[in-house]
């Protein structure tokens, strides 16, 4: 059994399996895709709350920070973030997936440890240009005898340790890796039940299969662009959040393509 299956017969549902737990997953699956969907937008507003309020005396104004990643460290949002990406990654840890050699629920797996990864192991450094903001850094405090009112360690209070980001960069790239395949490959595929008698597919799974491909390529160019900016390190590029963006994007297409797996457009393409 291939775990990558790329075949006309890829990924192929079991014959016994559970009809009600289909319903189920797919609901799950539609959750999962409006949170990813939602997040980028929640981190935008919460970093330009005070456009609305108006300056909060003694608050300092929160930052729109360089990416999605480094909201980590931001109060409030931070805890969304975190706990949006567990969330997203204890779903695919217990999805059980459709086909009837398990394949789909070891991808899963996989990417649910990456998403989780992701959210414990945060980037480095504050990702905020602003002067002034609000921030929870990591610090090492000393309250031994005598020294109680010792200042804290802050030579990198935007660091959990020294390779933090390492674990953080390789587990999101793992994760939209998977993701990607899964919009290209996994969602994709066809089931007897979705074709035609002449073995062509059912107008409903070519529109979901047209979407599925279309959000694929988004994942597949976002993690293309954030390579380049690793590799290459363009002096304009956090000036004007560009990895935020291509954060938000590929969560976008992640969103959107798990909801569709959720069956979303329903009633408009008679699904």
């Amino acid at each position: 059994m291939s775990l990558f299956q790329t075949s006309s017969h890829r990924y192929q549902q079991a014959p016994d399996h559970n009809g009600y737990a289909a319903i189920s997953s797919k609901k799950l699956a539609f959750v999962v895709g409006l949170l990813a969907l939602c997040l980028p937008f929640v981190m935008i507003v919460g970093a330009h709350y005070q456009t609305f309020t108006g300056p909060i005396s003694g608050i300092p104004p929160a930052c729109f920070r360089d990416s999605i990643s480094h909201t980590y460290y931001s109060p409030f949002l931070g805890s969304i973030f975190i706990g949006t990406l567990v969330f997203i990654g204890g779903y695919l840890l217990v999805y059980q997936g459709e086909d009837e050699k398990g394949a789909e629920k070891r991808l899963s797996g996989l990417a649910g440890i990456a998403a989780i990864g992701v959210a414990l192991f945060p980037t480095s450094g504050d990702g905020c240009d602003d002067p002034t903001f609000l921030a929870r850094p990591i610090m090492a405090f000393s309250q031994g005898a005598g020294d109680a009112t010792a200042l804290p360690d802050v030579v990198t209070p935007f660091a959990l340790f020294s390779f933090a980001d390492s674990l953080h960069y390789l587990s999101a790239a793992i994760l939209f890796v998977f993701l990607a395949w899964f919009a290209l490959f996994v969602f994709t595929a066809a089931d007897p039940h979705q074709k035609n008698s002449d073995g062509s597919l059912t107008q409903t799974k070519r529109i979901r299969n047209a979407l599925y491909y279309a959000m694929g390529a988004v994942m597949i160019a976002s993690i293309g662009a954030l390579a380049v900016s690793f590799v290459f390190k363009p002096t304009w590029w956090n000036l004007y959040n560009v990895t935020f963006w291509v954060e938000a994007a590929a969560l976008w297409a992640f969103g959107l393509s798990w909801m569709v797996k959720g069956r979303f457009l329903g009633r408009w393409i008679g699904d």
